[in-house]
């Protein structure tokens, strides 16, 4: 089943750059355009959320998560067009960042780091970060 994740995911990337290199729209964009796309599509994920409890169904969900997605992934692009960063390293900080803040799942041999709260692996990260 992973391999269906990794080929739809490996399918939109490839369409958000090819959008990036021949849309007019979307060869325009900027960080900072896009953070009114970002802020309305966020909006409408929460209006999905809000369908889904009214109706039960989840499709506008799934469409609304879908666009911030996409919007995610060009913005990422943008970034590395930048020289900022890449996709890789936006999936591979977010991942480093959810496995360093839960350590009772992913080192639960660490009691010292196990016992701290959310708010204090994130104060500790910080602080990682500024050495």
């Amino acid at each position: 089943m992973e391999n269906n994740y990794q080929a739809a995911f490996d399918e939109l990337v490839k369409v958000v750059y090819e959008l990036r290199e021949k849309c007019p729209w979307d060869s325009v964009q900027t960080h900072e355009s896009l953070g009114v796309c970002l802020q309305n599509e966020t909006e409408e994920v929460l209006e999905g959320i809000d369908a889904l409890s009214r109706e039960g169904s989840g499709d506008n969900l799934c469409e609304e998560l879908g666009d911030v997605l996409m919007l995610v992934i060009l913005q990422s692009i943008i970034a590395q067009e930048e020289g900022l960063f890449t996709l890789e390293d936006v999936i591979f900080g977010i991942s480093s960042k959810m496995k360093y803040r839960h350590p009772k799942i992913f080192s639960p041999g660490d009691e010292a780091a196990a016992s701290l709260s959310w708010e204090e692996l994130k104060k500790r990260e910080k602080q990682l970060r500024r050495k």
